[in-house]
């Protein structure tokens, strides 16, 4: 059985940096590690954790993922749009991925907080996904 985060966090990215209303938001400020430097508002992936969900007669995975995003507007207003897009972009996905079948991708929660510079606002939206070994 392949490791299944890698083709996600590939589909996962390349969706994110194709949404429109995200684009317009964060253009392609969308990262698995954000470059030292990088202006709010964007996004970052973070908190992979992939649980093997098969059976005898197929091997499945259930994935985790969260999208953290960071804004520096005044209030929660920009932060919430940029959440919000992230959830239309991904909630029922069914994106292509190398080596796995039937993929599907949940909105599971969002929790906002307020950094300690007391400027930054950061979103946490998580994410859970079935997916079946084509293997």
């Amino acid at each position: 059985m392949s490791e299944a985060t890698l083709p996600l966090q590939a589909a996962v990215v390349a969706t994110l940096k194709a949404y429109a209303p995200l684009t317009a938001l964060v253009g392609a400020k969308v990262f698995d590690r954000v470059p030292a430097g990088t202006a709010a508002p964007y996004c970052v992936l973070t908190g992979w954790q992939e649980i093997e969900d098969g059976t005898d007669c197929s091997d499945a995975s259930e994935v985790f993922f969260d999208v953290q995003v960071f804004s520096t507007a005044v209030g929660r207003p920009q932060s919430a749009s940029i959440a919000g897009a992230v959830k239309a972009a991904l909630h029922r996905l069914a994106p292509a991925t190398t080596g796995w079948l039937e993929t599907e991708i949940s909105y599971r929660s969002a929790q906002y907080f307020t950094e300690s510079d007391g400027t930054t606002t950061r979103v946490v939206l998580n994410f859970q996904v079935l997916t079946d070994s084509a293997e």
